[in-house]
């Protein structure tokens, strides 16, 4: 998903590189990005959940109890992932202002089901990494700068700062 564009041609890179936008604002409040909390309330909300399930397998008969048992494990799978990502980035973090260089509306079935976008960033030092990630089709659109959170020693390993599920950045939220 997210890659250093080593790989890439120099005019692929040159193209991705003049797409950036410099956002001198976004790039002092970055500097005042307080330190990540973790969201306890989520996560007992989650492990809430999956005991609920859990429960509804252990009490149910028939073929119908594995789907509990299918959906818990679905949820605790999807979260320990995302969990594992979101603390090697803020065990040790840079940051970055991002720009959204693709900005894709999911639609299913002619509902509104989110939205999918392609950023790209310069990490600390001065190399050009790409991101992908989803959420609502309020994302930033593209063009648009947005604050992005990485791992120092592998850049490629970031997300936009309001894509965090497990951690939050108290002051800068609000």
């Amino acid at each position: 998903m997210e890659r250093e564009l080593s790989h890439l041609d120099s005019t692929t890179v040159g193209r991705y590189r003049s797409l950036l936008v410099k956002n001198d604002f976004l790039e002092r409040q970055l500097t005042l990005l307080p330190s990540p909390v973790l969201r306890k309330i989520l996560i007992s909300g989650i492990l809430g959940l999956c005991v609920v399930l859990l429960y509804f397998f252990a009490v149910e008969k028939g073929l119908s109890r594995f789907f509990y048992l299918a959906v818990a494990a679905a949820i605790l799978m999807e979260c320990l992932l995302r969990f594992k990502r979101e603390h090697a980035i803020v065990s040790d973090y840079g940051k970055a202002v991002g720009t959204v260089l693709v900005h894709k509306r999911l639609v299913r079935l002619a509902a509104r089901r989110g939205a999918r976008i392609k950023y790209g960033f310069l990490s600390a030092g001065n190399k050009l990494y790409l991101g992908n990630v989803g959420g609502t089709p309020f994302m930033p659109k593209e063009g648009q700068s947005l604050p992005i959170v990485y791992k120092l020693e592998d850049p490629s390993i970031s997300l936009p700062l309001s894509s965090f599920w497990f951690y939050e950045f108290p002051e800068y939220s609000k």
